[in-house]
């Protein structure tokens, strides 16, 4: 490695780059973090500019990034539409981040796209408050000791809220003590601040005080930012904000905030993380592809006291994480960006742990289904899940990569998330199912997809540079949305056919028909909401109908839990009839 180090004055230190296309990757996690803990700063230069993909692992060595809605790299420059003042061309105040999120990350990762010229400001302000209470008078520390201080501002998408903060706090990571303090702001989003303590002065006083101390030559570096600058910062010793610029198109700098990651072993965490690589947030919206098929099949109460019923359980859980860890585990580097906290969570564990997790859960549930097939006397159910293992396995890895097949891939995920899984409850309860149960189990996976849809549009862009040919890459973003709106529309109608026709034959009474309006209010609430989507992206270029859809991807788990829940809950009703009989 050929580099060298200047000192910047009052703090921080340059690592200048003294051979040819080298990049920042080549420092190893302990020389960095040495770094960082002696001189707060770094700003490496004339290191080659990392790409999206290459700056968000860049930061998941130094730490844990954070996950914000849009993903782990906040893009800071000019926005028209900005409703916060971070992306206008005004002066930011100095501040801490992570404030109103109560996730205070250790260290601030900015990498400079363009850069402003020198003449048009624009620079990157840093506070050393280790310096500040250096210098403080005794008098001065005791006084700051007293204080604590309400923040508030309107909460706008990821930011904002009420929080209290004590102005003088131990740093989270080292031995040292640090002020926490934020400026008031009077701009987009404004933040007031709520002094307790004070005793002799006014809070105006006391914020024009901060101000001289935060802002002396001694304790503050104005960084001047040039084309591929890496600036890491400690954000628990160092305030940052920005000076005010001239010709707004002309700076873009990407920011990740990186949470400290303990060097010990954490049993909390390595569960955590294992959940995580599970899709936890999942799990509520899976139930009901056990419980229907479920309350489908059972014919009395007794059924519910058959171990296999619930060997079985544990087993169709075993598949749906076999699914979700190995796409975690492919898509490593990908989810990086836009889902950092699944990468992260394969890197914390190691991919050959990840690896073992996998093996382990399907010859587990490979296990439990061979002891459920023998006492059921219901062998076919060992090749049906042999097939299930291997499109799980085979949906995200090669030779077959189905992820990577157009319309196989949503005939492999319709398979292995809903149709299959719900087929395999349905036989080890009651033997294979009839017709109307199987195109109930269709048309409910089909629903669901029309919904997964979106979520998979998120990741156009990245699957779309990969090189992958996913299902939306293969119709094209705007005729794939327009075929999942319609899927959702046209499976929701045969689901309330089935439903209905399933009350007829049970020869129920007309009004639990009404019953069926449970569904239909949840599928008429997607409907709506995903209609607005539609219109708004149809008549939108490809990139504005990309923000479009990363916007609301949020609404996926909602919709995927009304269209659960409200199907559940008509089957319940069906059940409870049945067994009334």
């Amino acid at each position: 490695m050929n580099y060298t180090i200047e000192h910047l004055n009052p703090f921080g230190i340059i690592i200048r780059n003294s051979g040819s296309e080298d990049s920042v990757d080549q420092f190893t996690d302990q020389q960095i973090n040495e770094w960082i803990v002696e001189h707060k700063l770094l700003v490496f230069k004339g290191y080659k500019t990392l790409s999206k993909q290459e700056l968000a692992l860049f930061a998941q060595r130094l730490g844990k990034p954070l996950q914000w809605i849009f993903g782990a790299i906040n893009d800071l420059k000019v926005k028209p539409e900005a409703e916060n003042y971070i992306f206008t061309e005004n002066e930011v105040p100095l501040h801490w981040d992570g404030a109103f999120v109560k996730k205070i990350p250790y260290i601030i990762l900015f990498q400079c796209i363009t850069a402003p010229r020198k003449e048009d400001m624009g620079g990157t302000t840093f506070s050393h408050t280790q310096k500040v209470l250096e210098n403080a008078s005794e008098e001065d520390i005791k006084e700051w000791q007293k204080i604590s201080i309400d923040y508030t501002t309107k909460k706008v998408v990821h930011y904002g809220g009420k929080i209290k903060q004590k102005l003088i706090q131990k740093h989270e990571v080292e031995n040292q003590q640090v002020l926490r303090y934020a400026e008031p702001v009077n701009d987009l989003n404004p933040v007031s601040l709520e002094i307790s303590g004070l005793e002799d002065k006014s809070a105006d006083i006391f914020v024009e005080q901060m101000r001289e101390q935060l802002y002396h030559p001694d304790h503050l570096y104005t960084h001047r930012w040039e084309n591929g600058d890496i600036v890491l910062a400690d954000n628990h010793t160092l305030l940052h904000g920005r000076e005010a610029f001239k010709n707004p198109n002309e700076r873009y700098i990407q920011r990740i905030n990186i949470l400290h990651r303990p060097d010990r072993f954490s049993l909390r965490r390595f569960i955590e993380n294992c959940l995580t690589i599970r899709r936890k947030e999942f799990f509520v919206a899976e139930l009901p592809i056990f419980l229907i098929p479920l309350l489908i099949s059972i014919s009395s109460w007794s059924d519910f006291l058959e171990p296999t019923l619930y060997l079985g359980l544990i087993a169709i859980i075993l598949l749906f994480n076999i699914g979700d860890m190995i796409n975690c585990y492919a898509d490593y580097k990908l989810d990086s960006i836009y889902k950092s906290h699944l990468s992260n969570a394969v890197y914390e564990l190691g991919k050959k742990n990840v690896k073992t997790q996998i093996v382990l859960s399907g010859i587990l549930a490979l296990f439990l289904t061979c002891l459920i097939s023998i006492d059921t006397q219901r062998l076919y159910l060992i090749p049906i899940t042999i097939l299930g293992i291997f499109i799980g396995i085979q949906y995200s890895i090669p030779p077959f990569k189905f992820k990577s097949n157009g319309i196989l891939q949503f005939i492999c995920l319709w398979l292995i998330i809903f149709f299959g899984p719900m087929l395999y409850t349905a036989i080890i309860t009651n033997g294979f199912p009839g017709f109307i149960a199987l195109c109930l189990f269709s048309f409910y996976g089909l629903h669901q997809m029309g919904i997964i849809m979106l979520n998979t549009a998120e990741d156009y862009t990245e699957d779309k540079d990969s090189g992958l040919n996913t299902i939306i890459i293969h119709l094209g973003l705007h005729r794939a949305l327009n075929f999942a709106f319609r899927l959702v529309i046209i499976s929701g109608l045969f689901i309330q056919f089935l439903l209905a026709y399933s009350l007829y034959i049970s020869q129920a009474m007309g009004y639990l028909y009404f019953s069926i309006g449970i569904f239909t209010l949840g599928w008429l609430i997607i409907v709506q909401e995903y209609k607005v989507i539609i219109d708004k992206i149809n008549v939108q270029n490809e990139n504005e109908a990309i923000k479009e859809i990363k916007k609301n991807g949020m609404k996926v788990p909602r919709w995927l839990k009304i269209g659960a829940y409200s199907t559940l809950t008509v089957i319940f009703i069906l059940f409870i009839l049945k067994l009334s009989k």
